[in-house]
Formats: structure tokens, sequence, C-alpha cells
């Protein structure tokens, strides 16, 4: 019993002296002040300051970039400035690391002093924003809406044609929602494309790269911003949605590209393209939009409308159900084809004519009778009742 209580008495000394040692230097990192300061394409400072009584050695910053699995890791600058203070600084270049731009970094430090003691400093997080524009904020919910210039209300418009969005593409698209969700709205086609390129990116296949994890889009005109974001917002939203990044699949071209346009609404000018097309039978197979589209601008145009209508004539014979049923099945990295046999029982052939057929010309009878249905259902009703009222 008494050698039992001579190894207790042992350890609690022991833990009392690490105790004893751990203490201070937790208060003393406590008290420790964080910073990142971003200069957009060029990198980031990031500074570590504070009292600490302790002889410091080593300082490492830790820090992860959007959902990367593996910490980027480097020592820091100390400053051998006054006793007392420490100051520690790592200046992380654009080169050094692939750093999105709008993407979140956390970062945390691991402070190592002399009797090789370590504490680690509290996670914080920085955004690689562009940083050339005073950016105004709306929030509401799990949307943040950032835009220039001096319109007050621009903010909280594009927040509410955001959920509006949602709305319609929760109808069309399987459950792959963003959440938080945070859109830039540019002064300019220019001024997005130089940020993009400031980091590093381009816009690509006439679209920011979704990989982003964020909206960035324009509003060049005050007068016209709400009908431009009315058509942007949708369009982005749709590939940011359809590019999860736990997903098996990608989505052929067509479908994603046509949902995208189909969310952003009707457009005139699209279907007179596809009319024309289809009319001078110059439509474009559809096993060539499952993979890629032309590069030549008209045929490129031609692509994008015929995908609208191609999506317009499933969804019309087969609900929004079955629009969700394909991109459901693509994103699980079922092929082109098989989506469709799967969803719709045919094949690329057999949409290829349903679609066709959908598009021929209505005879001028049954156009007439069509548009003017109505008026004819009335009169021939009218003339009914007439005649009953003269037999009696």
């Amino acid at each position: 019993m008494k050698r039992w209580m001579l190894w207790l008495v042992m350890v609690c000394l022991v833990l009392g002296s690490v105790t004893a040692v751990s203490l201070p230097l937790h208060a003393q990192a406590e008290a420790l002040t964080s910073q990142a300061e971003v200069t957009f394409g060029q990198g980031i400072t990031f500074s570590l300051t504070g009292p600490m009584a302790e002889t410091v050695t080593e300082v490492d910053l830790f820090l992860l970039v959007g959902n990367a699995a593996t910490p980027f890791m480097a020592e820091a600058t100390i400053d051998p400035g006054e006793s007392g203070q420490l100051t520690a600084v790592y200046n992380l270049k654009r080169d050094l690391l692939e750093i999105p731009p709008f993407a979140d970094l956390r970062y945390w430090w691991v402070v190592t002093t002399a009797d090789s003691q370590t504490y680690e400093v509290p996670e914080a997080t920085v955004t690689y924003r562009d940083d050339r524009f005073a950016w105004r904020t709306f929030a509401a919910e799990d949307v943040t809406v950032y835009w220039t210039g001096n319109d007050p209300d621009l903010g909280q418009t594009a927040w509410q044609i955001v959920q509006e969005s949602r709305q319609t593409l929760d109808a069309m698209l399987p459950p792959t929602a963003v959440s938080p969700l945070n859109v830039y709205i540019y002064p300019s086609t220019g001024d997005l494309r130089t940020g993009l390129r400031l980091a590093g990116r381009d816009v690509v296949a006439g679209h920011v790269d979704p990989d982003l994890g964020v909206l960035l889009v324009t509003a060049v005109n005050s007068l016209t911003a709400v009908a431009e974001l009315r058509q942007s917002i949708p369009h982005a939203l749709t590939h940011l949605r359809l590019h999860q990044p736990e997903a098996a699949g990608v989505p052929p071209y067509w479908y994603e590209e046509g949902i995208a346009l189909l969310a952003a609404g009707p457009d005139a000018a699209r279907d007179d393209r596809v009319a024309t097309a289809v009319a001078t039978t110059a439509t474009l197979p559809l096993p060539q939009l499952c993979l890629n589209f032309p590069t030549e601008p008209d045929q490129a145009e031609l692509a994008l409308a015929q995908s609208v209508s191609l999506l317009q004539t499933i969804q019309a014979q087969f609900g929004d159900q079955a629009l969700r049923q394909l991109g459901t099945l693509y994103l699980e990295g079922v092929s082109c084809e098989a989506g469709l046999t799967q969803t719709l029982d045919m094949s690329l052939a057999d949409l290829e004519v349903t679609w066709l057929d959908a598009q021929a010309p209505q005879p001028a009878w049954l156009t007439f009778l069509t548009e003017n249905g109505l008026w004819l259902l009335l009169v021939a009703g009218s003339f009914g009742l007439l005649v009953l009222i003269l037999r009696r």
C-alpha cells in the first residue's frame, strides 16, 4: 500500500510540473494576434504578434485551401526585436500555392519554445478576395452578395433573384444546393476577367469555372442590371450546382448548357435559330452534343439553342421529374445515352426523332385552331344558345 501511495505522489508531482510549464505558455499564446493581409494577384501576408515571455525558436504556419485534405506548411520568419514580444511573418506568394480567386483559406500557427514546448494558435479564416474594389455587402440567410457602385439596392435585388433561381432549379435538378453561397457582381466583364487572370484563372467555355464555388457575374449598366442578373445568376448557379466535388460524373454538354439556359428564361432568337436549322435540315446530331460543342461561333450558338429545345421537349412530354432524374444519373457517372434509356426508355436516336417531330411546323388549320380555339368555342356556344332561344 505504501508503494502504491508513493507512485501516486510521484505521478501527481510530474503532472503538476508539466502543468506548471504548459499553463503559462497556453496563456501567453492566447494573447497572440493572428492576421492575414491579402494583396490580390500577388499573395497573402500572414503575421503572428503579441507578448511572449518564453523564448520562441520556431513558428510554423499551416493552411488549408478550400476542401484540400492536406495542409500547406511553412516556417515563418521570427523578428528578433524587443524581448518579451513575438513577431512572426510569412509571405505566401501566389506561385507557391495555387489559390483560386475568392477561395476561403483556413490557417493556424504552431509555436515552439526553446524547451521544446509547443502550442497551437486557434484557427482563423481569410478569403482571397479581389481587393481592387470597395465591395458593398448584403447578407441574408445563407447568401451573401457583394457588389460595387452607387446602387444601394442592387445587393438585395440580386439576393431575391438567387432565391427565385434556386426555386426554378430545385424543380429541374437533383438536390445539389450550394450553401452557403457567395455572389460577386463585377461592374464590367473586363474587370471580372482581369480579376480571374490576376489569380491565374479565366473564363472557360463562356462561363466562370464552377469549381471556384462562388457566383461571379456582371452588371454593366445600372439601367439594365436587373435584367442582366436575371439571365446570368440562374445560368451561373446551374453550373455551380452541377459541379459538386463529390460527384462521380460530369453531365453531357447538351444537358448542362441546356439546363443553364432553360433556367435563364426564354429567348426568341434561340427559338428562331432552331426553327431555321430544322427547316433546312441543318441540325446538329445529338451524339455530338454529348461530348463537346463546335468551336465555330454560329455552330456553337446552334448547339446551345438545340440543347435548350431538346430539354423543353423532354420537359413537355415527361415533366420536370425526368430532368431531375437525368441530372441524378449523370452526376452518378452514367453515360449520355444510358441516362436517356434509364429515364425515358429512349436512345439518343429515339430522342432525336421525337425532338424533330416536335419541331415540325403545324398545319395551318391546326395553328388557327390553337390560336383561336377559345373564341371559336365562345362563338359556337353563343350560336347554340341563340338557336335554343328562337325555338322557344
